[in-house]
């Protein structure tokens, strides 16, 4: 059962609206503060021409972020008769009869996201309203740990930043940072020759220096023979360390 798992293992949230889609029978659509849809389920009986459409924006309709903007507390079971529909150029919706909530979503205190069930025909019954209670808790667990797993991603990318450039020697380091320089600190070719001759270094200096960036992972190149090398930057945590040693360069 989802609820029991959710408790001691990560469950993407995409397959969290799935799973709570199928039990509940209705649409959910989970969505950050901007109205960005970042993970969604439509159920089967509710499949339409227009939901592809709908979804290709991977945004809220207007109406009812509008609801939860001026909202802190559940909308729950609001009914329209003859809808319109979430694609705008469509007009009236092709089924009738929607039920739909928005519940908010808070991480230590603050409104970070919402959940939007969308139902036709049948009402959400007590029981429901209780799934969806108990889903937003879930969805709050899951984006803290997220949150958490990011930070200490980002976290480990600096310290691997700052060892390796540390690890480099004074000639080595001009020569990365004109080698980033020349890439735009993103990613693009480079001729050793070149990076030498404006470093006052050796080409084997600027070889040097591109080894031990891609040993620790913060770059990766490919040879391209007579048209140089091509280094592209995979930590952007780089870029803050030369720009360190740059500013300090005896440090």
């Amino acid at each position: 059962m989802v609820f029991r798992k959710s408790a001691t293992t990560v469950i993407p949230l995409d397959d969290l609206s799935q799973k709570l889609c199928d039990i509940l029978g209705c649409n959910i659509y989970l969505f950050d503060n901007s109205g960005h849809i970042f993970a969604c389920s439509v159920a089967s009986a509710f499949l339409c021409p227009y939901i592809e459409c709908s979804l290709l924006a991977k945004k809220i309709p207007d109406y009812y972020m509008d609801l939860f903007y001026s909202n802190d507390q559940s909308v729950v079971g609001i009914y329209e008769e003859e809808p319109e529909c979430t694609y705008g150029e469509v007009g009236r919706c092709t089924f009738q009869n929607r039920y739909y909530s928005i519940y908010p979503v808070f991480s230590v205190f603050k409104k970070t996201a919402g959940i939007l069930f969308i139902r036709y025909e049948e009402q959400f019954s007590e029981a429901d309203k209780v799934l969806c209670e108990y889903t937003c808790a879930i969805v709050s667990i899951e984006m803290l740990r997220q949150e958490q797993e990011k930070a200490v991603s980002l976290s480990a990318g600096a310290a691997k930043a700052k060892v390796a450039v540390e690890s480099l020697t004074f000639s080595e380091k001009k020569a990365a940072r004109a080698i980033m320089r020349d890439i735009g600190w993103n990613q693009g070719e480079v001729f050793l020759n070149s990076i030498a001759s404006k470093t006052y270094t050796a080409p084997s200096t600027v070889s040097g220096a591109l080894k031990k960036l891609e040993l620790a992972t913060l770059i990766t190149t490919k040879s391209r023979g007579v048209k140089g090398m091509h280094v592209e930057v995979s930590n952007l945590n780089l870029r803050d360390e030369l720009e360190k040693v740059e500013r300090n360069p005896y440090d």
